[in-house]
Formats: C-alpha cells, sequence, structure tokens
C-alpha cells in the first residue's frame, strides 16, 4: 500500500523484496493499488536480488511506474504503481487460473433429484486478482444457480468491479420469484463476465444482456472451453422444455364467418383482388 505519514523511529520501510517472484504476473500483483518502497535498490544486497532487475523490466515495459514519494520528502522512498497496460497482462495471466478454479467448483454441483439432467456450474469471483468468493449449482440449495451461490456470500458493494468467472453463460429467465443470474450480476455492477461455454437454449441471451449493460464478456481457453462441453454433454444435447401437441378439437362449429385475404384467384379477376375465405369458430377446451 502506498505510505502517506512518517512510519515510527525504529520501524522499517517496506522493502521491494517483499514482493514475490513465483511469476511475473504475481510479482506485477504486488503493486496492485501502489505500493511504498524503500529506494534502495543502488544497494549491493538489494540490486543482487530476483526482484530488483523484474522491477527494471517492468519499468521499462510499462508496466509499472516509479515516482518519489512526496508525502515524506525527507525519506528515500518510492511509489510503484500498476498501470493500465500491466493490468489488462496481469488479467490475461491470471484468467486461466481462474477457469479452473470455476471447473473445479462446477465439478461439485449438486442436480436436483427430479430425473432431468443439470448442468455443472461453477463460479469464481475475482477483485484486484484476489478471489472474494466461489460457488457452485444447488451448493446453497436445491436447484441455485452457481452465481446466486457465490454472490449471495458477499455484500454488493463489494462485487462492484469484480470480474465473475463462470462455466455457463448466465441465464437470463427464471420463474418467478427467482432472479435471473443475469440481472444480478447487472444489479451488482460487475466490470467482467467470463464464460465457460454458451447455452444452446434459444431462449437465452445473457450475454446479449451483459453487453447492453456495458460489461465486457470474455471466454475461458479453448481447451478448457472443450472440457466443459464434455463435461455438460448430457445436459446440453437434452431439450430444455418439450413442444406440447394441442389436441384435436371436433366440436361443432359455433358459427361460420369469412374473412378477405390476397389470393391466387383466375386471371379474369384483376390483380390485387381479395379472395373470400370461410373461417369456423369452435369453443375452446375450459377444461
Amino acid at each position: 500500500m502506498l505510505i502517506h505519514k512518517k512510519l515510527p523511529q525504529g520501524y522499517v520501510y517496506p522493502q521491494i523484496t517483499q514482493a514475490p517472484i513465483n511469476n511475473y504476473a504475481d510479482f506485477l500483483n504486488f503493486f496492485r493499488g501502489g505500493h511504498t518502497i524503500d529506494d534502495n535498490l543502488g544497494a549491493t544486497a538489494i540490486a543482487n536480488t530476483l526482484q530488483a532487475p523484474m522491477l527494471k523490466i517492468a519499468i521499462a515495459s510499462g508496466h509499472l511506474t516509479k515516482l518519489k514519494n512526496m508525502a515524506i520528502p525527507d525519506e528515500f522512498l518510492a511509489d510503484i504503481s500498476l498501470t493500465k497496460s500491466g493490468s489488462d497482462l496481469i488479467q490475461t495471466a491470471l484468467d486461466r487460473q481462474f477457469c479452473e478454479m470455476a471447473i473445479a467448483e462446477a465439478r461439485k454441483s449438486i442436480a436436483e433429484d427430479d430425473g432431468e439432467p443439470h448442468p455443472y456450474v461453477g463460479v469464481v469471483i475475482v477483485k484486484d486478482g484476489k478471489i472474494l468468493a466461489t460457488g457452485y449449482r444447488g451448493e446453497s440449495g436445491d436447484g441455485d444457480h452457481g452465481e446466486y451461490c457465490a454472490l449471495k456470500k458477499l455484500n454488493e458493494a463489494d462485487v462492484q468491479g469484480a470480474t465473475i468467472y463462470t462455466t455457463l453463460e448466465p441465464c437470463s429467465t427464471r420463474k418467478p420469484p427467482k432472479k435471473p443470474c443475469t440481472e444480478r450480476l447487472i444489479d451488482s455492477k460487475v466490470a467482467r463476465v467470463v464464460s465457460g461455454m454458451a447455452d444452446k437454449d434459444e431462449s437465452i441471451y445473457g450475454h446479449s444482456s451483459l453487453v447492453e449493460a456495458g460489461i465486457e464478456i470474455a471466454f475461458f481457453p479453448n481447451d478448457l472451453m472443450q472440457e466443459l462441453l464434455v463435461l455438460n454433454k448430457q445436459w446440453s444435447d437434452s431439450p430444455r422444455s418439450k413442444q406440447g401437441v394441442p389436441p384435436s378439437n371436433d366440436t361443432a362449429p359455433l358459427a361460420n364467418v369469412s374473412y378477405y385475404k390476397p389470393g391466387d384467384l383466375p386471371p379474369i379477376f384483376s390483380p390485387g383482388i381479395m379472395r373470400l375465405s370461410p373461417v369456423f369458430v369452435r369453443p375452446t377446451d375450459l377444461a
């Protein structure tokens, strides 16, 4: 974090050596939101660490900025901050990690005991590179959607600006009084939604709704999408709704009425003439 007040005597200011060196993305993420460090990079002991050259590379690449700390001018301190390009690079690098976590959550899904196939859905909510919550379908109750299970663990303010990793396109319709997951995400003002697979049901338009609300959408890496297609094949290939065949109506007509419509008539008639067609009106089945 950025330091704005001088530390008490005897306290040591943060060092560059505290930044993680597991990989470049983790190193950059350490400086998200800004971080004040002791500007002793020229010291031999510091220059010989892995963090010192990583910092130089990050600054030269435009992924980090280094400015003198002006809040405490009498101390030799530097404020290191993550840039937009650095943040974008982290997002790309970390996406796969969180996508894989969402799939792991999806495998925990608990289906309803109704004899119907149901999807495996896992969700991971991330903000500033940190995991806020996870969830999976059926975690909090019979038929509860994964997004709902994860979102209910957080305050709406915490979710604002977050990225949602979900293995399935968020639903756009639900039977009242339940609320569609897309609507929940929009109301929560999330910044980005990364989906593992689209819903083949033509009545689902979650992605479109998110884009119209100004929320960025993205997709899992292709190999992970293929993994989800296999995992959800039984559900995805099953018909979501059965189209009923209307019963026959053999009751006697209540009336014999006619209406006019354009038709193909013999050439002796003028072009555009309307043809008289009979319509039989029968009572509806009120049973």
